[in-house]
């Protein structure tokens, strides 16, 4: 018998301790007992009777049981707790009640305090919060003016005050008459009012009796704010923390509360009327404030947006402006004004509505408020030169840390290609790694000179081709013939498909009227729907706002096929709402359901069975690849290790949907299956799914022979040496067999639960060979799919009617600009909300929303009344599967499936894949 399985033996039988007993007579234990080969402490807890209720176990316990506390709550310790508890109750129940005879009575308390000087708490605040970033922010926004003396609240229980007069002599603090109505004081749960001394406050923490200056000079107790009050020895570190907070937080909005609207309209109205009487130049467009500066300086979030040596801002300056920010103080003819001389520039410099989705864009206002009322925007030369530079610079350090990544986990070549803008094809160059995708630059091939295999020649030399994994290009034979040459001559890299260009010609063949009339014509009737409650403001007003909950019937995707069954899949899911619409009274009262359009529409919702049916099988058949497709197109794991698995789940789950019914499956799959043998196969898929252990060891996976010749393809083609070939095929059997580091049982257990790149990092390090290989390959993506792309700048960039130096300058500008673009698309993700009649999501959602005469039944034009979906696409959205169960309606059997005559069934002296290989050949 091992010495493990004694030690675990003797720890069932060792004896049980009981630590203590709670008021509800639950009992508490504990025990040593050998965990993971360790010997362990074990606590639990056996309830009174068999309901096990929870509830009763007191937070005390619960923190033991956790771990949280080290030692079990003794008797005297609970009954401390419970009294204080008691107290803090009656506390509150002794406010509520006074406060409710004052709010009968309308009494108000006056007292006069003599001079008090204000305690330093710009200083203590820092120094209590160094160190700390995120407690930090917002510290350094607003500062105290050093002319100024502040007097807090000096009236009992939680009553607030105002301050009148000044510091400078006797004030007069006053009650204020709504104090009754507003919340109770956070502190107020530490602290309980002496009945025997009028305004004195006891501390529950030390006992200490503060006599005077209310619930404010109990919160420089609690702080520990200097020359105030003795500091609490006994206050909890995350109370006075939370304390601190509070007090910063208030002293910040009382700053904001020292300019008066009548002096804030004024300074406004004032530097307006400079900026339109001034006809010199633009140093004399401001006149310098004749008021004491203190030293503001804009935050360094934007270049550009710091000031000149001479436009620094006032105290009063920097409060009026934090008011237009907030927009909670300022008035409201202010923030008018503002925002219409925003949208005035707007539209004249001709900036896309989507701008102002940029994550740029409320830092830059900030900053710019920052810099105050002197601040000179940048000219039109310092952001075609210095400025360019300077942010292509930063950009360049950033990729630099970037390229760091390339030699550690390998890198992919994107050649990401969009033909046909009028002259040819432009090719865009991107590099991906686990911690981000570069842009790295943009290439014109529609002259004859254009040699495909230079290009990408230049670009592997560029980029290293010791770093380079894989080179991901479009189908077309060209690309992969060029890319076939380039890897006989370099044996480091391999060719892959891009896998969402793939599984969209999939999606594509499903559309096709040629061989699935059936879905085409459901999808013409879907758009019809759409088409005209997009036409016409009144609908979709309607349908939003009484509906859908605000939601829209189109969705777009990353394609366009993908966005044609989203927007299909989102049609079946609000069948009901749609159904309720066109029964409505508004609806039937209205001229819409009198219109001849207006008809159709109501009958395909309310008496077109064979829609919705048709649509839910089209929903059921389509819906595994979009989920595919999802996955690859995903910035939040690397997709490289579950592709392979992904697409042969696809196949199972669409035969499972169609009941295994190979008459229903079989067209579907076929089509899957002609484009995965002849364009999405790469064994690098292969040697992902090899190499994850997730799904290399599940019992569900009958595939192992198929992706190990999978990753013999990929050794030969990755490892030129053969020396590390022979260590690496030595080392795979300790992997296949589960033996070494791999055999560990929390190798084993955490086979589901990491990540495969954290995996082999963890438990590879016996195979330094194989673990290398294995990083390498499950770190790229399957996707070429870059970020939203504006290919007016990069035609412009490619024309022929700019100078070397306008190109040069260009070249920097779409540099700078791609790249911001594939930041902001690593830190967000598509979850705002899409307003599928806006001008930036045209392409994707044209057919879906454009204009046609014969939709239209009336001129309703009226845009301005239409609001922006206001409910936004959230991870649960994107999760969320609409396909109908099976019961809903009526049983399986009795739903009319579509007719054989609706599928592709190919004759049999027909090459099933013809129109496949149509597609793949040159």
């Amino acid at each position: 018998m091992s010495k493990r399985l004694l030690s675990r033996l003797l720890g069932m039988f060792q004896s049980r301790t009981q630590v203590g007993v709670d008021k509800a007579g639950n009992r508490y234990f504990t025990r040593v007992e050998e965990v993971d080969g360790g010997m362990k402490e074990r606590r639990w807890v056996e309830f009174k009777g068999a309901d096990q209720d929870s509830t009763t176990v007191p937070v005390e316990w619960i923190c033991w049981l956790n771990g949280q506390r080290k030692k079990a709550p003794t008797p005297e310790e609970l009954a401390e707790l419970e009294a204080r508890r008691e107290r803090v109750k009656q506390n509150i129940e002794l406010l509520k009640k006074k406060e409710e005879e004052e709010r009968k009575t309308g009494t108000r308390l006056v007292k006069k305090i003599g001079k008090a000087e204000s305690p330093n708490l710009q200083s203590f605040v820092k120094q209590q919060f160094s160190g700390t970033p995120d407690q930090q922010k917002g510290l350094e926004e607003v500062s105290r003016p050093k002319d100024s003396t502040h007097t807090e609240d000096a009236t009992t229980d939680n009553e607030r005050t105002e301050v009148a007069g000044t510091a400078s002599t006797g004030v007069t603090l006053m009650a204020s008459p709504s104090a009754s109505s507003r919340p109770l004081d956070p502190a107020w749960v530490h602290a309980k009012v002496d009945a025997s001394s009028r305004n004195a406050i006891i501390c529950l923490h030390c006992g200490k009796k503060i006599g005077g200056g209310g619930i404010t000079r109990f919160k420089y107790h609690l702080a520990g704010v200097p020359g105030q009050v003795e500091s609490c020895k006994k206050v909890p570190d995350d109370v006075k923390r939370l304390i601190i907070q509070q007090i910063d937080e208030k002293w910040r909005n009382e700053e904001r509360r020292y300019e008066t609207r009548d002096a804030r309209r004024s300074r406004v109205k004032d530097s307006s009327d400079a900026i339109f009487s001034t006809e010199g130049g633009s140093e004399s467009l401001f006149r310098p404030s004749r008021k004491r500066r203190t030293g503001y300086f804009p935050p360094q979030t934007t270049t550009g947006s710091e000031p000149s040596s001479g436009t620094f801002m006032t105290s009063e300056d920097m409060v009026q402006l934090q008011h237009g920010v907030d927009g909670t103080e300022a008035p409201n003819d202010l923030l008018h004004e503002a925002i219409i001389a925003m949208a005035r520039w707007w539209y004249d410099a001709d900036v896309p509505f989507s701008a102002a989705n940029s994550p740029f864009y409320q830092p830059m206002l900030e900053a710019i408020i920052s810099a105050g009322l002197g601040f000179k925007g940048p000219s039109y030369h310092d952001l075609r030169n210095p400025l360019l530079k300077q942010i292509a610079e930063d950009i360049r350090q950033y990729l630099d840390d970037l390229k760091k990544e390339w030699s550690l986990h390998g890198c992919s070549i994107i050649a990401d290609r969009q033909k046909d803008y009028g002259e040819g094809s432009i090719i865009n160059f991107l590099v991906y790694c686990p911690r981000g995708t570069m842009f790295l630059k943009s290439v014109d091939t529609s002259t004859e000179k254009s040699d495909l295999l230079e290009i990408f020649d230049q670009v592997i030399r560029e980029v290293g081709s010791q770093n380079i994994v894989q080179f991901i290009t479009d189908i077309d034979a060209r690309y992969k013939v060029a890319v076939k040459v380039l890897e006989e001559r370099y044996g480091t890299f391999v060719w892959s498909p891009c896998a969402a260009r793939c599984i969209d010609l999939m999606l594509e063949n499903f559309a096709d009227p040629r061989y699935f009339p059936m879905i085409n014509e459901t999808l013409g009737k879907a758009r019809k729907i759409t088409k005209f409650v997009y036409n016409h403001a009144w609908v979709l007003s309607l349908m939003r706002k009484e509906f859908t909950n605000g939601r829209d019937l189109c969705r777009p995707g990353i394609s366009r096929f993908a966005t044609h069954f989203l927007s299909l899949q989102s049609i079946v899911k609000f069948e009901k709402e749609l159904r309720q619409m066109v029964t409505s009274n508004k609806w039937v009262k209205s001229t819409y359901a009198k219109g001849g359009v207006g008809k159709d529409v109501t009958a395909i919702i309310m008496k077109d069975v064979d829609f919705w049916t048709k649509s839910k099988h089209v929903v059921k058949v389509t819906e595994p690849l979009l989920c595919v497709l999802r996955l690859v197109d995903s910035n939040e794991k690397t997709s490289m290790g579950y592709l392979y698995d992904a697409m042969e789940k696809a196949k199972e789950s669409i035969r499972a949907r169609m009941m295994h019914k190979a008459c229903l499956y079989g067209p579907y799959v076929r089509v899957i299956d002609a484009r995965m043998e002849k364009q999405l196969h790469s064994p690098l898929h292969a040697a992902g799914c090899f190499f994850n252990p997730c799904i290399y060891f599940s019992p569900s996976f009958k595939m192992q022979s198929y992706a190990f010749r999978g990753l013999i393809k990929t050794i030969t083609s990755l490892v030129p040496d053969d020396d590390v070939q022979d260590k690496i095929f030595l080392q795979l059997e300790e992997y296949k067999k589960s033996t070494g580091d791999f055999g560990l049982p929390i190798a084993i257990r955490q086979r589901e639960k990491l990540n495969p790149v954290a995996w082999w990092d963890n438990f590879g390090n016996g195979t330094i060979e194989l673990q290398r290989l294995a990083i390498r390959v499950l770190s790229q993506c399957c996707s070429a799919t870059g970020c939203e792309r504006s290919w007016d700048t990069f035609k412009d960039l490619h024309s022929r009617k700019l100078s070397r130096l306008e190109r040069s300058r260009l070249s920097d500008v779409v540099f700078v600009r791609y790249n911001l673009k594939l930041q902001e698309r690593n830190l967000r993700k598509l979850k705002d909300s899409i307003d599928p009649i806006s001008l930036d999501n045209i392409d994707v959602l044209d057919e879906w929303v454009s204009e046609e005469p014969s939709l239209l039944c009336r001129d309703d034009l009226n845009w301005e009344s239409l609001d922006a979906p206001f409910a936004e696409l959230t991870l649960d959205d994107d999760e969320e599967f609409v396909a109908v169960d099976d019961g809903e309606e009526a049983p399986m059997a009795a739903l009319s499936w579509p007719a054989a005559d609706d599928l592709y069934c190919p004759q049999p002296d027909q090459d099933p894949y013809l129109y496949v290989t149509q597609d793949c050949e040159t």
